[in-house]
C-alpha cells in the first residue's frame, strides 16, 4: 500500500533533514545543504520557519507539513540529539510518515554511537523526572519517545540497547 501511495504522490521536497544544529555547526550544515543543492536535491530548509518560533514553543505546523511533503527523511544523530525536544518531535512525525505514507528513512551517526544518543536521552529524561516527579503520563511519554528512537535505530540497522 505504501509503495502505491508513493508512486502516485508528487512530493514537494526530496529530503527533510532532521538534526540538532548546535551539535553540527553552521559550516557543516551549510556544506550539506549546498551539496544537496548541487546535486539538484530539493531539501527543506527550516531556517526561516524556526526563526519565527520562540524557545520552548511547540514545533511549527510548517515543519510538520514539510515532513509530510518530503519523499525522504535523513536524521543525523549526534551525541546530544535526543536532548532536543524539537528533534524528537520531528522524529516522531518522520516515523509516522514512514509507517503511513511510504516515506524512506535514512540515518547518519555524527561523532556518536547509538548507545551514546540513547544514554544522553535517558540522562535528560531522568533529570526531568527529578524536576517533575514520577507520574504516569511522564513515564508513558518517556517510553513512547524511547521506542521511537529505538525504531529509528533499528530501521537504520543500528543496535538499540
Amino acid at each position: 500500500m505504501a509503495s502505491q501511495i508513493q508512486s502516485v504522490r508528487k512530493w514537494k521536497y526530496d529530503v527533510f533533514l532532521n538534526f540538532r544544529p548546535e551539535d553540527l555547526g553552521r559550516i557543516f550544515i551549510a556544506h550539506l545543504y549546498k551539496r544537496l543543492e548541487d546535486l539538484r536535491i530539493n531539501a527543506f530548509r527550516p531556517d526561516d520557519v524556526e526563526s519565527e518560533r520562540g524557545e520552548g514553543e511547540p514545533i511549527s505546523t510548517k515543519i510538520l507539513e514539510a515532513i509530510e511533503e518530503s519523499r525522504i527523511a535523513i536524521t543525523i544523530f549526534s551525541k546530544y540529539y535526543a536532548s532536543s525536544r524539537r528533534c524528537l518531535e520531528e522524529l516522531t512525525k518522520i516515523m509516522e510518515c514512514v509507517d503511513n505514507k511510504g516515506m524512506k528513512f535514512f540515518s547518519v551517526l555524527y561523532q556518536s554511537t547509538a548507545s551514546q544518543v540513547l544514554c544522553n536521552f535517558d540522562q535528560v529524561m531522568l533529570a526531568q523526572l527529578g524536576i517533575y516527579g514520577l507520574n504516569g503520563s511522564y513515564m508513558v511519554e518517556f517510553l513512547r519517545l524511547k521506542d521511537i528512537l529505538c525504531k529509528a535505530f533499528n530501521i537504520a540497522g543500528l543496535n538499540c540497547l
